[in-house]
């Protein structure tokens, strides 16, 4: 009998499907980067991964915002705070063996700022603040890719700067109710063509301390 898919797991293949991503779209294009491709490359792979763990779970694509917060017992009485989107659509729902949403993966291509991101840390943070005595939702993750060409020194210090003013950006946005804890591809910050294009693949998971 499968058993339950753990948090890292979960981060572990959406780490390594935006890595696949990657080198699949510089053997596709001969030679251009991830940043150059359409953010659905990631979305599907990241889905892809996912779904190759023998464990208990599902996982569905663009799901309507509002059917999926009804189903996780997120809704109830009161308007829905506007940075959860409810007429929109997450990129990837990670649903329980029962039925219920756990979780809420949002994708993003060619990081640079925390701007790039800030409407995906906010809707997740509403998310899981939502009726938190009632709601099925566990964690969410904000998972992208983020490349530099950086000419005047090294670049893997320049990426590490970059992402950990992200990183800083995010955890004061969330607050103190919640817990963000940054992950990066195992192989850490790659760079090439002397150390001038670097990049990484990067995994915020947030939780709600209270849920």
């Amino acid at each position: 009998m499968a058993s339950q898919l753990s948090m890292n797991e979960v981060v572990d293949s959406t780490l390594k499907a935006i890595i696949d991503s990657h080198e699949e779209y510089i053997e596709w294009s001969d030679g251009e980067w991830l940043w150059n491709a359409p953010e659905y490359l990631l979305t599907v792979n990241i889905a892809k991964e996912l779904n190759r763990i023998d464990k208990n779970k599902y996982i569905t694509l663009e799901d309507n915002v509002r059917k999926t917060m009804d189903i996780a017992k997120a809704t109830g009485a009161g308007r829905m705070h506007p940075d959860v989107r409810e007429n929109g659509r997450f990129d990837i729902v990670l649903w329980w063996a029962g039925g219920t949403p756990r979780a809420v993966i949002e994708v993003k291509n060619s990081v640079c700022t925390y701007e790039n991101i800030k409407i995906d840390v906010t809707r997740i943070k509403e998310v899981l603040n939502r009726k938190t005595d009632l709601s099925d939702f566990q964690f969410g993750l904000i998972a992208f890719y983020i490349s530099i060409n950086y000419s005047k020194g090294s670049g893997k210090d320049e990426l590490t700067k970059q992402i950990k003013n992200i990183y800083e950006s995010a955890r004061k946005e969330l607050g103190g109710d919640f817990t963000i804890e940054m992950h990066l591809q195992k192989c850490g910050i790659v760079s090439e063509n002397d150390d001038t294009d670097t990049y990484c693949a990067v995994v915020f998971k947030i939780r709600n301390k209270y849920n």
